[in-house]
């Protein structure tokens, strides 16, 4: 039992370096993660194959040799990479300032362009009323006499 150990835990520190970097993906530094996403992969499955391995050829011994730890090792060093990697981005790439701007300004555009058209409909709809409803000055025919 004690074999399956350090692979299970290499295994599983570079299924989190995985899923840390395929989240990041996803974030506004996207771009950056694609590469650390690769490398993550292609560890995952070097891991799972060794655990595959190990399962295959029935081990009941333990060897402390750096060969057995060397998989565990890369795989604690590439998940703290990812971490220092994830706070060194967060911390030096900042929101594109001209970005978030332009996209302020045309929301703003949008609300004031929404305010005045109900300003201008009220306006049309008050005007239609006046001229529907104005005073005028009547138009009586000419009295025309008896006599006619």
């Amino acid at each position: 039992m004690f074999v399956y150990i350090i692979p299970l835990t290499a295994l599983l520190l570079s299924f989190m370096a995985l899923l840390a970097s395929m989240r990041f993906i996803f974030s506004r530094q996207g771009l950056y993660w694609l590469f650390p996403a690769i490398i993550s992969l292609l560890l995952f499955f070097q891991n799972l194959d060794t655990l595959l391995l190990l399962g295959e050829e029935d081990i009941t011994e333990f060897a402390y040799t750096f060969r057995n730890f060397a998989p565990f090792v890369l795989a604690f060093l590439w998940y703290m990479m990812i971490v220092v990697f994830h706070y060194a981005l967060k911390k030096n790439i900042t929101e594109n300032r001209f970005e978030s701007e332009a996209r302020k300004n045309r929301a703003e555009a949008e609300y004031l362009m929404k305010v005045e058209l109900r300003q201008k409909k009220k306006a049309r709809i008050a005007k239609k009323k006046y001229l529907e409803n104005k005073a005028s000055v009547p138009s009586i025919p000419e009295y025309r006499g008896p006599e006619d």
